[in-house]
């Protein structure tokens, strides 16, 4: 069992106020932590604020900023979009801690598959989450906002315990080992998130579960985080500074599950509800833009194409061929 202790936000009471009504919900949701407040905040947070790494590729500067505050700055006072994993989770983290929930970060590994069930091709540690508790509760609570699995609700940290993701996506946990790892023992095994179905959305008969991430209890920390988000701008196998990416949720109020998933993935405008996706693809900068704001909010001056003009993520450029499957990439399907 994991013990916790309470450890202060890096935001005020202001901010939280701030950004609770950003997403919708009134500041009495802070009366009392409980799971079904987590959940609640969860929803708002998924279908208010997108995953967004735009600002790698419509900004002269090129990157995403990981700072707390600055994070802060970007989506709650300019309401420009959102953030990628990083930014996203040291968000709700921080406003998590400051309604008296105990919380840290943790890193993971995605399993790139190159679209085989059965293959396991662990990365390095690049993708956060975070692991939370609750007041009154010994549990330990699992909470990913940025890379599309579709659930609001907190999972259990516990082996085989399912979980529903966007309809008909169903999740859980094991325990095991990194393939090249030396050590044994079930003490010492990590978490692996597994999933029911493939890339394209299609049920995985055998072994009817495949690896999607991977990772330790390990915290990690401010620090730790901006060197991740560094890594995630400059390492040559990134996917994120190669193509334009936003997602973000519809349905999930009031109990509700989500029931839709919209995703600019470079060239594709994607909307998934249930087994239906519909796809379109987009055929200028002017174009990408206005999608991004009419269905992410995520606002660029019409001159912002300017700087993605000769980059790999620009429309039109040719892409170099990937075999990584999802690695980090939020699932269109």
């Amino acid at each position: 069992m994991l013990q916790m202790n309470a450890t202060p936000s890096y935001y005020t009471d202001g901010q939280l106020a701030a950004y609770l009504k950003h997403i919708g919900l009134p500041s009495a949701i802070n009366d009392k932590p409980s799971l079904d407040n987590v959940e609640t905040i969860i929803q708002h947070h998924l279908t208010t604020i997108p995953f967004d790494n735009t600002e790698m590729h419509y900004t002269k500067r090129g990157e995403v900023e990981s700072d707390p505050q600055a994070v802060y700055t970007r989506i709650i006072e300019e309401k420009k979009g959102g953030s990628i994993c990083y930014g996203l989770h040291l968000l709700i983290l921080g406003m998590l801690l400051k309604l008296g929930y105990r919380g840290y970060n943790i890193m993971a590994r995605m399993n790139r598959t190159g679209g085989d069930p059965s293959f396991l091709n662990l990365t390095v540690l690049e993708h956060q989450s975070i692991l939370i508790q609750i007041p009154g509760d010994n549990g330990t609570y699992f909470i990913d906002i940025s890379i599309g699995l579709g659930f609001t609700r907190p999972a259990p940290l516990k082996v085989d315990c399912e979980f529903d993701g966007l309809a008909p996506q169903k999740y859980r946990f094991s325990r095991t080992h990194h393939p090249d790892s030396p050590l044994s023992g079930i003490e010492n095994a990590e978490w692996r998130l597994e999933t029911n179905l493939d890339l394209k959305a299609q049920p995985i008969f055998d072994p009817g579960w495949i690896a999607f991430m991977q990772f330790s209890t390990q915290p990690f920390f401010l620090k730790d985080i901006a060197i991740f988000n560094g890594l995630a701008h400059t390492r040559p196998d990134s996917v994120l500074p190669k193509a334009v990416v936003a997602m973000i949720f519809t349905g999930g109020r009031n109990g509700e599950p989500l029931t839709s998933k919209t995703v600019v993935k470079d060239n594709l405008l994607s909307r998934k509800a249930g087994c239906a996706m519909e796809v379109r693809k987009l055929e200028s900068e002017e174009e990408r833009i206005a999608v991004l704001e009419e269905s992410f909010g995520i606002t660029y001056p019409a001159d912002s194409k300017e700087c993605i003009t000769g980059r790999m993520s620009a429309i039109g450029v040719a892409k170099e061929k990937s075999s990584s499957g999802p690695g980090y990439f939020p699932r269109l399907s």
